[in-house]
């Protein structure tokens, strides 16, 4: 299995969301292109690209969200996701880590 396969497959068992972090989208693409290369892999729920509002392009990555797992996980199969002649980067959306969850080392039993 490859290196970034791995690391997807690794990634996935810690978030509990079936959502994909898109890098490296081209300055040509938007969501529509996004969802659209996506769409093979299952179901898109929603895809988002932020925008700058200075400039008036988007930053160059998104989130793809996916119905079920499966779906996330054959994307992440996938070695080569190209958009428009540009290689995205593609990965598991990691899990945020509230405050509530953190712990000190005060807090800690040693």
């Amino acid at each position: 299995m490859a290196a970034s396969a791995v690391r997807g497959a690794a990634a996935l068992r810690t978030t509990g969301r079936p959502v994909a972090f898109v890098r490296k989208i081209p300055w040509t693409a938007a969501a529509g292109e996004l969802r659209e290369h996506f769409a093979q892999f299952g179901h898109i729920r929603k895809c988002t690209v932020p925008f700058d509002r200075e400039t008036g392009f988007h930053k160059g990555m998104g989130w793809v969200h996916f119905s079920s797992e499966e779906e996330l996980h054959n994307v992440l199969q996938q070695e080569n996701h190209v958009i428009d002649g540009v290689k995205l980067h593609v990965q598991a959306q990691r899990r945020k880590v509230s405050q509530g969850d953190q712990t000190s080392d005060e807090e800690k039993d040693f």
